[in-house]
């Protein structure tokens, strides 16, 4: 029988090879490589049971889409990729957890995560690993710009998309005043309220008639009376958002209730078919932005779009068809694919070089042709797309000119 200080060494003894393994294989040891057997692993975070898990299960169709017609093509130079999803309900503690753990794993890129919150933290760690990490999804700005030079966005940032779709609105519905709701306590609905829509309803000469007292509500809220009740009494021409669809249907509903119809603005954030599904008649002229147009002749993405829809309507039934964040998630695989094939990696090359072939493609991506159209990556590491500012008209999203 050990005694009570030998079980003490051994148990030190046993965290600290724990921990040197543990440290080994997250620093890669230079001969191994991003593939299990003969296939390129790639990690992916998705929110899958927390507060965005639709839009998280429908990312991880959208990819697996991806996958799968890139693997029946021959791969990757003749490597098949292999998607290791995990899930980071929505938490940037496990955003963080997940990254470091993907990885160890020897992963050549993290796509993901999904939320900006999730990517102020989990950024950081990849770019401590030196492991290629791109969000489709996050759109707070200067999130990318302050990780470099491991951390990418395939998507466009709020302050690109609400700089072209402000004094669209603006001209569309002779807006003269607003008023800015935000949620005070999420890092990219603040970013919004607080950045973004006050300065470009200020550079299209809009009176913000609560600058300084912007209204807050919490994100999951569903009773908004009062905040509904606060905007009557300013009497404002529009209402500028800085939510997500569900928190903007939930406040439609009730601006209805209430009988107030003033159109309005919001980001990415509030672009989905769920927001007509939820609001009904009641998000009539709400305006969101997007870089994906649904309805796109180019015949990749038409093939997407049925490939996806009886898929994503096991989820959401009344809402199958891919809004922005998935068509991103499923070209960023094929982003990824295209780098690789240009680099001329495969399953064989040892996983620093192809994360330093990843983080230099990216880096330097012009005009990549996708589903959304051509896509590049500027200096600060985020994309620059087609701008589509949405709005709902008799029960259907369309372009805003």
């Amino acid at each position: 029988m050990l005694t009570k200080s030998k079980k003490g060494i051994f148990a030190t003894l046993a965290v600290l090879t724990l921990v040197t393994a543990t440290a080994l294989t997250g620093c890669g040891d230079g001969a191994s490589t991003s593939s299990s057997g003969d296939t390129i692993q790639i990690g992916a975070l998705v929110d899958k049971s927390g507060k965005g898990a639709d839009w998280g299960r429908k990312n991880e169709i959208a990819m697996n889409i991806a996958v799968e017609e890139i693997n029946a093509s021959g791969g990757i130079n003749g490597s098949p990729i292999e998607l290791l999803v995990r899930d980071t309900n929505g938490r940037n503690e496990e955003a963080v957890n997940l990254t470091r753990s993907l990885a160890g794993q020897g992963v050549a890129a993290i796509v993901g995560p999904f939320f900006s919150g999730e990517c102020e933290v989990a950024f950081p760690q990849a770019n401590q690993l030196q492991v290629p990490i791109i969000s489709p999804s996050s759109a707070k700005a200067g999130i990318s710009e302050n990780n470099r030079p491991w951390a990418f966005r395939n998507s466009m940032t709020d302050d690109k998309l609400l700089r072209e779709a402000t004094p669209r609105f603006v001209k569309a519905f002779d807006v003269k005043t607003v008023v800015v709701l935000h949620d005070e306590r999420d890092a990219w609905s603040k970013a919004v309220g607080t950045d973004d829509l006050p300065r470009e309803f200020k550079a299209a000469g809009v009176e913000i008639l609560n600058e300084g007292n912007y209204f807050s509500f919490n994100t999951g809220e569903t009773n908004f009376s009062a905040i509904v009740t606060q905007v009557r009494n300013l009497n404002p021409d529009a209402i500028a958002f800085g939510g997500l669809y569900n928190e903007a249907a939930a406040f439609a509903r009730e601006m209805e209730r209430q009988g107030l119809k003033i159109p309005v603005l919001g980001g990415v954030g509030m672009y989905a078919g769920a927001l007509i599904q939820q609001g009904g008649t009641a998000v009539e002229n709400f305006v969101a932005t997007s870089s994906w147009n649904v309805d796109s002749e180019d015949e990749q993405a038409r093939s997407f779009v049925e490939k996806f829809k009886p898929q994503a309507a096991q989820i959401t039934p009344a809402d199958p068809l891919p809004g922005s964040f998935e068509a991103n998630h499923y070209e960023t695989i094929y982003m990824i694919a295209h780098v690789l094939e240009q680099a001329g990696v495969d399953h064989t090359t040892p996983t620093e070089e192809v994360r330093l072939a990843l983080r230099d493609g990216f880096a330097n991506l012009k005009d990549f042709k996708g589903i959304t159209g051509l896509t590049s990556i500027d200096e600060k590491g985020d994309g620059i797309k087609t701008i589509y500012p949405l709005v709902v008209r008799e029960g259907r999203f369309e372009i805003l000119e």
